[in-house]
């Protein structure tokens, strides 16, 4: 992105210009959630990998946002994002 700008060519008697613009890549996941089955009362951790750091990151279960509580923790470190389900129960699943 920082490349993007106006350009010139510049020969004393006559001047090109290109203005050039630089989209960036969107994020990707690069490694996927892994299926999980846990014991009652264990915290359980779900990570993912992303393809760039510090992107904002929202978790959700059967369609309704997770935040951060006792019962969640949610975690982003570079590139991987964690959810860790603490004390977990079957309403977890």
């Amino acid at each position: 992105k920082a490349d993007a700008g106006l350009y010139t060519c510049d020969i004393g008697t006559d001047v090109a210009k290109s203005k050039v613009s630089v989209q960036e890549k969107p994020t990707e996941v690069t490694k996927q959630l892994e299926n999980k089955t846990s014991p009652a009362g264990q915290d359980i951790s779900l990570s993912c990998e992303l393809s760039k750091a510090d992107v904002t990151i929202r978790w959700y279960k059967d369609g309704k946002a997770i935040r951060k509580s006792q019962k969640y923790d949610l975690q982003q470190e570079g590139t991987r994002a964690t959810l860790i389900i603490q004390d977990s129960t079957v309403k977890d699943s």
